[in-house]
């Protein structure tokens, strides 16, 4: 993997910050980086139907199992 100058200066905005959000074009990364960068959090692919179905018809639902 490559390392990303960035993931130092994301990790310390996502400590200031409830949330962060990380853009770029197709492939580029982004995933990758935030993954290595975050390692304890949890991910979720809301490009899988399902997962999306589940977050669009019951949010509280699909918080609530990511703790």
């Amino acid at each position: 993997m490559i390392a990303r100058e960035i993931t130092g200066r994301l990790t310390k905005l996502f400590a200031q910050y409830p949330f962060v959000t990380v853009t770029g074009p197709r492939q580029s990364g982004k995933t990758t980086l935030c993954r290595s960068a975050f390692p304890n959090l949890e991910y979720v692919n809301l490009e899988a139907p399902d997962q999306r179905d589940f977050a669009e018809s019951d949010p509280r639902g699909f918080l609530s199992q990511l703790g």
